[in-house]
């Protein structure tokens, strides 16, 4: 993958994940204990996530293969990790 194919596939990934962390964020305050809990160690994991996307982004430094592979990593991580907030959150009630 190339530099170009990188920022892009790193772009949209990034926007994807800041949509549904939007989206979810409004829901982590009515949250239980336990969801607020998973919702804060997630915000760490986006937090690092979005840091990663500034450095592809920025392109101030060739990106390298392992940076793309980590950054697409987490991305999954945290899209998984949104998943299952998303589906505490309508077990409890706390949704449509």
């Amino acid at each position: 993958m190339n530099e170009e194919e990188l920022k892009s596939e790193a772009k949209k990934l990034y926007e994807k994940l800041k949509t549904q962390r939007d989206e979810l964020k409004v829901q982590a305050h009515l949250a239980k204990a336990e969801l607020r809990d998973k919702w804060n160690k997630t915000e760490h994991d986006w937090e690092r996530f979005e840091a990663k996307a500034k450095t592809i982004g920025k392109g101030a430094q060739k990106a390298s293969e392992d940076v793309g592979k980590g950054f697409t990593l987490l991305g999954h991580q945290l899209q998984e990790a949104y998943k299952d907030l998303k589906q505490g959150f309508k077990s409890s009630d706390l949704t449509d």
